[in-house]
């Protein structure tokens, strides 16, 4: 999706001084709020192949994945996280020289899917989704499935992104790899979006997701079976953001489709009907207690900077020097327009936070040549370290400037910067986030956009939760009205772990999803919490890097210790028998 009047989405290091025509401007407008993804090339290589071809083998053409294509980029993540964009691949920077496994031994096939799985309403509706299948390190004797439940994103962007899977394929018995893709993402686009009553996407939902996915993991197995495959076959679930979430409920709502599930960075409890409920606000605190980390100066200036919004921006006057204190493209003629400078401020350090990875990447801007750097959010947070900045807008907007311009201009390739086009009380049907505002809309999947801010306990400024206004731009963008409880009406809410067995749920401390995500530990069931100390979203499924903190790394081995457990706990499961199963034609010994 596209926001503002941006043609082109330019992760934007903004620079002050004169114009240059001959630079794009930066298209924060454009960026999807999840994850603010920069326009760099996607390398991954997979092997097409048709449907038939067998699990056991690859086809023979080499299909190159290029740059992402916009639509891609703009329609949610963040990664999901969810992140509500995709998540970039971690830089091919970080993984030279490393010993990293190549994606190139992966076939990519299509299953045959029912439109809606719980209903004859559609009946013979079907469409195809798209999973992989890497079998370089597969042993049909002694091995599991590593199965990653796809995001709201095309789903090879996680087939190179999903390193610790990657590097412990060879593990397990020597495990095969699939990934697999989420309805209405990538490759996996149902012939119709607007059948039923809204406007929007009926069968685009979590449970029909997971119900794809069982439907794959049994296809599967019946695969093996026709193979010569005798045993039963254990599958672990991964996934990160929205991925984690459908890692945890796929363990909880199809508990034999999967031994267990690592599900990282995983807002389970972020949702409406929650008791006691989840404070939103509480986002927004981790986000700004990231950036005092670095520097208290730092998030005092932040909020500094909204009450002279507040108080001035009403002065044509002061639009006037705010368009040059912070290298805006076109004037401030509204206040919609100073509205809109809050968002823009907030969603830099609301993204860089997610990113703040002790490596640099451009998984959340810049590109491959000028990735973020190292812990962006102390970059950042060094331009508004003075104290002295807050008693003077002439300093305090211009340093403001090169604070957003570390995610906003990372590869210093842009003149000027748009502001964002959200929805607002006088416009509250204005796009937002692509097909994720109809997930938002529909079950409530988070989106940071509406989560509140106080302007006392985080350093943004007072922006309440503000239910009514989801409701007039649901029902006016998409035709439906939100039901706010039905997640933990349908997954437990704060009870999800009763009855549940056997998942990791990990959560990095700079990352505003962490605030969502489970902190509690049943060990006796297998059920783990882990904050990663310094860990941004969802760290722990990147590839292994040497800066690393120790933190991350306890949580991989504690991950692969459990998924070893949960493997060798399912071989040994007994399955079930019934009364008839010992009854012959002949037996005529009356049942006792």
């Amino acid at each position: 999706m596209q926001r503002g009047p941006c043609s082109q989405q330019v992760a934007a290091s903004v620079m002050g001084g004169a114009s240059n025509a001959s630079k794009p401007h930066l298209c924060s407008a454009s960026m999807p709020r999840l994850i603010l993804l920069a326009a760099a090339a996607v390398t991954a290589r997979v092997t097409a192949a048709s449907p038939s071809t067998s699990l056991h083998s690859a086809g023979s053409e080499r299909v190159q994945y290029g740059p992402v294509a916009p639509s891609l980029r703009r329609h949610l993540q963040p990664l999901g996280g969810v992140r509500r964009t995709p998540p970039r691949l971690p830089s091919a920077r970080l993984t030279a020289g490393l010993g990293r496994s190549s994606t190139s031994g992966c076939v990519e096939r299509f299953i045959t899917q029912q439109l809606d799985h719980f209903s004859f309403a559609e009946d013979g509706a079907v469409f195809k989704q798209r999973y992989f299948v890497c079998s370089d390190h597969w042993k049909p004797a002694t091995g599991a499935v590593l199965f990653y439940c796809g995001n709201e994103a095309d789903v090879s962007l996680y087939v190179n992104a999903t390193g610790l899977m990657w590097e412990n394929a060879d593990k397990f018995g020597g495990s095969m790899l699939v990934f697999a893709e989420h309805r209405f993402y990538g490759k996996s686009i149902p012939n119709t979006t607007n059948s039923g009553t809204g406007k929007g996407y009926p069968y685009l939902s979590s449970e029909l997701a997971l119900a794809d996915y069982a439907t794959l993991i049994a296809s599967l197995r019946q695969e093996f079976r026709e193979s010569g495959v005798t045993r039963r076959v254990p599958f672990v679930a991964f996934g990160g953001s929205y991925g984690g979430k459908l890692a945890a409920w796929l363990r909880i709502k199809y508990p034999t489709a999967v031994a267990g599930a690592i599900s990282a960075s995983a807002p389970l409890l972020g949702f409406r009907g929650e008791i006691p409920a989840w404070d939103s606000g509480s986002y927004y605190r981790v986000v700004s207690r990231t950036a005092a980390h670095y520097s208290a100066a730092c998030a005092a200036n932040i909020r500094a900077a909204f009450p002279l919004l507040d108080v001035h921006g009403t002065s044509p006057a002061f639009r006037t020097q705010l368009k040059g204190w912070l290298g805006l493209c076109s004037p401030l003629e509204t206040a919609y327009d100073v509205s809109m400078l809050h968002f823009w401020v907030r969603d830099a350090f609301d993204s860089l936070a997610m990113g703040n990875y002790p490596f640099a990447t451009d998984y959340i801007g810049g590109s491959y040549a000028n990735p973020l750097p190292p812990y962006p959010v102390r970059d950042a947070c060094s331009h508004l370290a003075d104290s002295a900045l807050a008693g003077s807008p002439s300093k305090l907007f211009p340093a403001l400037r090169l604070a957003v311009a570390v995610l906003y201009n990372a590869t210093g390739g842009g003149d000027c910067f748009d502001l964002p086009a959200y929805p607002t009380s006088t416009d509250p049907v204005k796009p937002i986030d692509g097909i994720w505002d109809w997930q938002w809309c529909t079950e409530s999947m988070p989106d940071s956009y509406w989560f509140s801010t106080d302007g006392t306990t985080d350093m943004f400024w007072a922006n309440p939760y503000n239910q009514t206004l989801i409701n007039i731009h649901c029902a006016e963008a998409w035709g439906v009205h939100p039901r706010p409880t039905w997640i933990a009406a349908e997954y437990g809410g704060r009870s999800i772990l009763q009855g549940a067995s056997n998942i990791v749920f990990s959560s990095g401390s700079f990352d505003g999803w962490s605030s969502a995500g489970i902190a509690t530990n049943i060990t006796e069931r297998s059920l783990y919490s882990v904050l990663i100390d310094g860990g941004g979203h969802h760290l722990d499924l990147f590839w292994s890097n040497p800066a690393d903190p120790p933190s991350v790394r306890r949580a991989r081995e504690l991950e692969l210790t459990q998924a070893g457990a949960w493997i060798a706990d399912d071989l040994v499961q007994p399955t079930a028998k019934a009364w008839g199963d010992a009854i012959t034609d002949t037996d005529t010994t009356p049942a006792r």
